[in-house]
């Protein structure tokens, strides 16, 4: 019974997140909370799929993990330029927890769960778990990250360009105004968060509720695959029409092979 509620509420919030994100595309009657409902529903929605993949007591630690680095890494980034590039958070998203809106370690989160996942698939493991040498460990964690920074690949420059400006790069950059110094700075961060789960993981492994199958394992693959969607579909720039396929299909396409070869 416990294992149906979960997974039964998974799939609602993941539901929810795609009516919200991609309700731009046919027009559909606007949610309460607009852009922030999104977000809000993709993190629960990661939380409650973390929940049954690896424990309630795992997926807690991995959130807590998630946010408090992110925001150390934000805080830092934001007061002295050195992590991601000199930026600033507008009013858009909120309050804020120093110079960093409480939106963003969530928003952190929402996407650091399902690019775990899609890690786990491309190397040919189970969906959750970090097993083997630390070598693998810090691959993993690396690989994690690459596929986490190509959804800011292609996020980046909406938030911050002129139609919604949710922050601003104060020297601007050679992507379409973000500097490329920003990537690397999210590449560290997730990085960061990664290892120090994954290590975590390997020495203590989290307990699923109910077995990993096909499609348990497919719902962060829609997640991401939203995401890319979402953030495309307003096409600015116009470039990212073509940018997001690439940059985030790959790694949709490289883990569409190990999702269905998940074994319940």
């Amino acid at each position: 019974m416990k294992r149906r509620i979960i997974i039964g509420l998974t799939g609602l919030l993941l539901a929810g997140f795609l009516y919200a994100a991609l309700r731009p595309l046919f027009d559909g009657p606007r949610l309460p909370g607009d852009d922030r409902i999104s977000t809000v529903l993709l993190l629960l929605f990661s939380l409650c799929h973390a929940w049954y993949m690896l424990g309630w007591r795992h997926s807690l630690i991995f959130f807590a993990l998630a946010a408090v680095i992110s925001w150390a890494f934000e805080e830092v980034g934001v007061a002295t330029g050195l992590i991601y590039g000199g930026y600033h958070y507008t009013a858009i998203l909120g309050g804020k927890l120093g110079h960093v809106p409480f939106l963003i370690p969530l928003a952190w989160f929402m996407m650091i769960y399902p690019s775990y996942v899609l890690a786990n698939l491309i190397a040919g493991d189970p969906p959750a778990g970090s097993r083997g040498s630390f070598g693998r460990i810090a691959w993993l964690a690396f690989l994690s990250a690459l596929i986490m920074t190509a959804w800011d690949v292609v996020m980046d420059p909406l938030m911050s360009g002129p139609t919604i400006q949710a922050w601003v790069w104060e020297r601007g950059g050679v992507y379409f105004g973000v500097p490329a110094h920003n990537f690397a700075g999210w590449m560290l961060t997730t990085f960061t968060v990664y290892l120090a789960y994954r290590l975590f993981e390997r020495w203590k492994p989290g307990r699923a509720i109910g077995p990993a199958t096909p499609e348990i394992s497919a719902l962060p693959w829609i997640a991401y695959a939203a995401m890319m969607v979402s953030t495309m579909a307003p096409g600015q720039p116009p470039a990212m029409l073509v940018i997001a396929p690439f940059v985030m299909g790959l790694p949709l396409a490289a883990a569409a092979k190990g999702m269905w070869n998940v074994k319940c």
